[in-house]
């Protein structure tokens, strides 16, 4: 079987590629290539499967 024909499967590759980003060191507010990998990583994985969010781990953006 492949990622293609698994979207679950995938989801979890992408969400683990985040979370190896983070563990790293990838800066969580930063603008650098990594974080916005980490960012597109993320948001295909809920697009793919969007039950399996992590609830308590988002950002959290506060206004001015």
């Amino acid at each position: 079987m492949t990622y293609a024909d698994n979207p679950k499967r995938l989801a979890r590759l992408l969400r683990d590629l985040a979370q190896a980003l983070e563990d790293a060191g990838v800066h969580p507010s930063g603008a650098t290539e990594a974080r916005h990998l980490m960012d597109d990583a993320l948001r295909a994985a809920r697009e793919l499967d969007p039950q399996q969010g992590t609830p308590g781990k988002g950002r959290v953006i506060v206004g001015p």
